[in-house]
């Protein structure tokens, strides 16, 4: 006795994602048209879950987007001539630079306080290290103000990192070389 061989039937269709409102899966049809039509009809913008993200993903996203935007605007601004104030943008930056400078605190000195803590904690070895990075933080940036300053006042050649630093102080930011 023969067995019948009953018609092969077509694979259920693939979906990358599916929800009420929309179901990514790859179109069926022969023509090119089909497909465009298909492709045409989706959302120009998706939810994160669309592509296997969480949905803090997109406040995550529209976060940096504003900020990118902010900094963006903000360089955007004149860099040159004279505020309303009657300042220069170098008596500004110079100012500014001074300013900080001034407030800056003295370095911690490591070897009294490692004595002072006697017996080395876990948390004693990290407060340590912090320290010592903050140490290095305010040195950084001392050295650089008084470069800053020097510069602006034509004793020495402005390099791009000072003119970096002077930038983002004139636009009240953190200039990456202290960050």
């Amino acid at each position: 006795r023969t067995a019948k061989r009953r018609p092969l039937a077509s694979p259920p269709p693939f979906h990358f994602y599916v929800n009420d409102e929309i179901d990514y899966r790859i179109p069926e049809g022969d023509h090119r048209d089909q497909y465009i039509e298909v492709i045409e009809s989706l959302p120009l913008a998706n939810t994160p879950e669309v592509f296997g993200l969480h949905s803090n993903a997109e406040i995550s996203y529209y976060t940096l987007a504003a900020k990118d935007m902010w900094k963006q605007l903000v360089e955007l601004q004149p860099q040159t001539g004279e505020s309303s104030a009657g300042v220069s943008r170098e008596e500004f930056i110079g100012g500014v630079a001074s300013d900080i400078q001034s407030k800056l605190p003295p370095a911690f000195e490591l070897d009294r306080i490692r004595k002072k803590l006697g017996d080395l904690s876990p948390t004693s070895v990290v407060l340590l290290q912090e320290l010592e990075r903050w140490n290095k933080l305010v040195k950084r940036m001392g050295i650089s103000l008084v470069q800053l300053q020097r510069a602006l006042a034509g004793e020495v050649g402005m390099s791009n990192e000072l003119d970096e630093l002077a930038r983002s102080l004139y636009n009240g930011q953190i200039p990456t070389i202290w960050q």
